[in-house]
């Protein structure tokens, strides 16, 4: 993942293809125009801009003649000026670029002239093409015994300015590709098959990560959690023959070791059958990113730690399978968590909270300034909002919709749920201080308001449940099929908004 700053005239650049955007049925856009002007006299003469509409994510691609130093031009469609946002330039980017990968172009450039006449300040425009300009070009690439006919990745590309681009441009493309990175390895880590993608795997992408920034990390095994106490996310991990960790990762640069962190929970369950209470086969097979939610937590660390975020960050990572094996939890069981509340299990399918909830309980040891989970939580929020929307849901009305706005500017779609005292009836126990599942109704909220036992009034807390949006059953703008790495954006810019030294 590589970038080149390109400084010259316009027109005198040096690339296999350059990039344009446009809105539908609208004049080109003033860089656009501008270049025409200067350069691009040979396209207007054959006609052949008239074949570009600007619908979004149209591609166009037009042949220099033969005197021309850039053989390509291809133009990308913004769609209707009125519909525009953040999203659809993200978008326009992915679509430009894939488009320069099947035609196997090796350094195409995307020149800061193409951006003018944006309704968007400048260096906000630059990070937001560029992330969505990687993001689209994403895939997996899997072991294969055959040869991989599609086009080569393209490993970079480049950036055209007439003038030297100021100090805020650099680090605008700099956060863009440490948090494209980030998702990068959400996604990877997500889609890869679950029989490799373990807890002590996980655990080891941890390790990895944290000697690339400098984090402390701990990974505990099942016994040092035994010691602990956290019977919760061991109840979960009894059940199968790979062993569960339970993993922290601190970021915490010169001068912030004191202050109180920002901490991120992410729920890691790296295969999900159900348990005892198992589940239909169809589509089993995607339980593999039911650790989608720790994915993210790591993704977003990996991010803040290549941009050197001034702030204290930690990251939990609960990792386990959750396995019908001779020695699983059963419905009726009565386990004790981390915090020393007591758990009636009623579905052994409702593991995910198991876990989460004595990581919360471990992340109140730090007196966190904010304290946030991530969870592939409920198919009832997928019922709810659908699969490109999570919920968001917590103890402070004002942070949900922070943190709602953020999602929804970086691209990650959020909708606040409520967390009302009433909805605990539905929790209420017999045998225990409460039970794991309550019945078909508000599912998605009652798991936020098991979760919300565990997190005290003082701490601020949100909890996102990305179910749906985790993972795409189809293409989208800047996501192939497959992981999305939804997450780890919003978690990387709330770490970078919040106040320095912790406060509220």
């Amino acid at each position: 993942m590589r970038m080149e700053w390109q400084v010259g005239p316009l027109g005198q650049w040096d690339g296999d293809g350059v990039l344009f955007l446009g809105f539908e049925k609208e004049e080109p856009l003033a860089g656009f125009g501008r270049w025409l002007e200067a350069e691009g006299d040979w396209l207007r003469e054959t006609g052949a801009l008239e074949d570009f509409k600007g619908s979004f994510q149209q591609t166009a691609v037009f042949y220099a003649p033969a005197d021309k130093k850039t053989s390509r031009v291809i133009c990308v469609g913004l769609g209707k000026r009125k519909d525009f946002d953040g999203d659809r330039l993200r978008g326009a980017l992915a679509a430009g670029l894939r488009r320069c990968r099947e035609l196997r172009l090796h350094k195409p450039l995307l020149p800061l002239a193409a951006l003018e006449g944006i309704p968007m300040e400048a260096t906000s425009a630059l990070e937001e093409a560029v992330v969505g300009g990687w993001l689209g070009l994403y895939r997996y690439d899997a072991p294969r015994g055959r040869d991989d006919e599609r086009p080569p990745q393209l490993e970079q590309w480049g950036i055209h300015r007439e003038t030297e681009p100021e100090a805020g441009m650099r680090e605008a493309v700099d956060r863009a590709l440490a948090v494209a990175s980030g998702v990068f390895l959400a996604r990877t880590v997500t889609t890869a098959p679950a029989n490799e993608v373990t807890p002590r795997f996980l655990a080891e992408k941890a390790r990895e990560t944290a000697e690339r920034h400098g984090f402390r990390l701990q990974a505990m095994d099942e016994e040092t959690a035994a010691e602990m106490g956290m019977g919760a996310f061991l109840a979960v991990a009894q059940g199968s023959r790979e062993p569960g960790c339970f993993v922290v990762m601190e970021h915490a640069p010169a001068g912030t070791e004191e202050d109180a962190p920002l901490v991120f929970v992410g729920k890691g369950i790296t295969f999900d059958t159900g348990g005892i209470s198992i589940k239909p086969a169809d589509k089993m097979e995607l339980m593999k990113h039911d650790m989608a939610g720790a994915a993210a937590v790591l993704g977003a660390m990996d991010a803040l730690g290549a941009l050197d975020v001034p702030k204290r960050v930690v990251g939990i990572l609960p990792c386990a399978e959750n396995m019908p094996g001779g020695n699983a939890y059963k419905p009726g069981d009565v386990v004790r968590s981390l915090s020393g509340l007591t758990i009636e299990v009623i579905s052994t399918d409702a593991e995910g909270r198991m876990v989460l909830c004595d990581g919360l309980a471990y992340a109140r040891r730090y007196k966190p300034a904010f304290l946030v989970d991530v969870a592939t939580l409920t198919g009832a929020c997928i019922v709810a909002l659908g699969d490109r929307v999570g919920g968001v849901m917590g103890n402070r009305e004002d942070l949900v919709e922070e943190v709602r706005r953020i999602g929804m500017e970086v691209g990650d779609k959020l909708w606040p749920l409520p967390l009302w005292d009433f909805y605990f009836e539905d929790l209420k126990s017999d045998v225990a201080d409460f039970k794991n599942v309550g019945t078909r109704k508000a599912g998605c909220v009652i798991g936020g308001m098991f979760l919300k036992q565990f997190v005290d009034d003082e701490t601020p807390w949100v909890h996102l449940d990305i179910a749906g949006p985790a993972w795409a059953d189809k293409d989208q703008p800047t996501a192939v099929r497959g992981a999305t790495g939804f997450g780890v954006r919003t978690l990387v810019e709330i770490a970078r908004r919040w106040p320095a030294g912790g406060g509220g």
